[in-house]
């Protein structure tokens, strides 16, 4: 079983920058239009760390700057929070206000910032920051989009390849509260992927590397439902025109499906080792698979 907890941070850190500008796009249509991706996007790690102070740096391992030039000349930088903890943290106003001043006053540059929630989170108490002391006031209001309050519908619906980023984080939180559906929401993002319409056909062989790790660590599965997960999919994945469109000899996604049927190969090699009446530990020697896998399959 799949027993390591995913790092949140940074899958969701992964998935913007290989999706930047489908992120973009996304959250700011109008800012996306005035941005010249004929300049490849910055992305200032380094500089961000000189901004978040050492006490901060574990809360904020997810977080993103980005240096984009505007078909104006201008610069615009956007900073991303990515908030995946499920409290209700009183003080993240404030540190989302102390990065912002931060960036303003090292670098005199406008931002564009966002607050992204990736759990099930309320957040109503955290979509600004206020202060007032003595007649000093300060409002301090900052982009904030709750992936758990999204519309399934609307996400399906999408043409945006981020969408499926974001529908992968939705399912994830109906996971935790539904316990035995995160096959079946793995299954149908994997679905989507290969043959869904919100990636159009010419596009596939572009994104599909991008999201596929995204979508396969984001919900983790039991090795066994993992491979059988395979068993669902290998009909979609041997369909000519997915595999033409896909080309599966030079990309991850060869790598991916392959570990998966090699799984599949060793518990079909164990099953077979079974009915001859064999020791389970000889299996688990020939096979590589666990004493615990060989008792389940045994069942």
């Amino acid at each position: 079983m799949n027993e390591k907890i995913p790092d949140y941070d940074q899958l969701w850190k992964a998935v913007i920058t290989e999706l930047f500008e489908e992120f973009l796009l996304f959250f700011a249509p109008d800012l996306y239009e005035q941005v010249n991706f004929e300049t490849p996007p910055q992305f200032l790690e380094q500089e961000l760390l000189m901004i978040i102070p050492d006490s901060d740096s574990n809360k904020r391992v997810a977080d993103k700057l980005i240096k984009l030039l505007l078909k104006s000349g201008e610069e615009q930088w956007v900073y991303v929070h990515i908030e995946v903890q499920g409290n209700n943290d009183p003080i993240f106003p404030k540190r989302m206000f102390q990065s912002f001043y931060r960036i303003m006053d090292l670098y005199d540059q406008r931002i564009y910032a966002l607050a992204l929630f990736t759990d099930n989170v309320p957040i109503s108490k955290l979509e600004k920051y206020q202060y007032e002391f003595h007649g000093t006031k300060l409002t301090y209001i900052y982009n904030t989009y709750h992936i758990a309050s999204q519309s399934e519908t609307a996400l399906l619906q999408s043409n945006n390849p981020f969408a499926l980023a974001i529908l992968a984080g939705l399912y994830l939180i109906k996971s935790k509260k539904r316990n035995g559906t995160a096959f079946q929401y793995k299954l149908k993002l994997m679905r989507l992927l290969l043959e869904g319409n919100i990636i159009s056909k010419g596009e596939k062989r572009k994104y599909i590397q991008k999201l596929l790790i995204f979508i396969d660590h984001i919900i983790r599965l039991p090795e066994d439902e993992d491979v059988f997960l395979l068993t669902q999919l290998k009909p979609l994945i041997e369909r000519e025109d997915i595999r033409m469109g896909l080309s599966f000899d030079d990309t991850s996604i060869a790598k991916y499906f392959k570990n998966l049927g090699i799984e599949e190969e060793r518990r079909a090699l164990a099953l077979k080792m079974l009915e001859d009446g064999l020791d389970l530990s000889l299996i688990a020697k020939y096979t590589g698979l666990s004493l615990e896998e060989i008792q389940r399959l045994q069942k």
